[in-house]
């Protein structure tokens, strides 16, 4: 079993949620705008979520970059999320922080949004990101095939990868919930 790792060295050296949307672009700015109107609570989450109320030992660190389009679609949910469980949040520009992104790799990339849940100590307890696995599983199958870009297929397949992503997360806010759902989760168990 790998060692935990802790990041207690960047509690308190990010920016808030208020101070990222601010310094973003007004494109994206509207972009991300258009995913946060659409959410609704829809389930139980709310409920398991404002249990978590009564805890002052978690905090919430978010790497993101304003351009990117799964920070435009989850960033919203997240931070709502956080704020109803009553977690601090603070967020870390990916292009700001190069070795955290590192340390927190998804599939060998540095993918955002990318989610870390610790203590306040540090003691991360998990990671979530950048999309729900169901919407990632394209990705998942496209990297399993260690394809590089020298090889002939490698831009097809990638391409192929990203259209199903796409496909997967769809025009409307259904897949809102399988963020709520799967961070509820992972947080109900901490």
């Amino acid at each position: 079993m790998p060692a935990q790792q802790n990041i207690a060295d960047m509690i308190g050296k990010g920016i808030t949620v208020d101070a990222f949307e601010s310094q973003m672009k007004p494109d994206y700015q509207e972009k991300m705008k258009e995913w946060q109107n659409g959410f609704v609570w829809t389930d139980h989450s709310q409920e398991v979520l404002s249990f978590l109320r009564t805890r002052s030992d978690l905090h919430c660190s978010i790497i993101a970059s304003d351009w990117c389009e799964d920070v435009h679609r989850n960033f919203p949910v997240i931070t709502k999320v956080m704020e109803q469980a009553a977690i601090p949040t603070e967020v870390f520009i990916q292009e700001d922080h190069p070795a955290f992104i590192d340390a927190f790799r998804t599939l060998g990339g540095a993918s955002v949004p990318k989610v870390i849940v610790s203590n306040t100590s540090g003691d991360v307890h998990f990671t979530w990101g950048p999309r729900p696995a169901f919407i990632q599983e394209p990705m998942a199958a496209f990297k399993a095939k260690q394809l590089t870009e020298s090889d002939a297929d490698f831009a097809v397949e990638r391409t192929r990868a990203y259209e199903g992503i796409q496909a997967r997360y769809g025009e409307d806010f259904d897949y809102q919930k399988l963020v709520v759902y799967e961070i509820t989760n992972l947080l109900s168990q901490t």
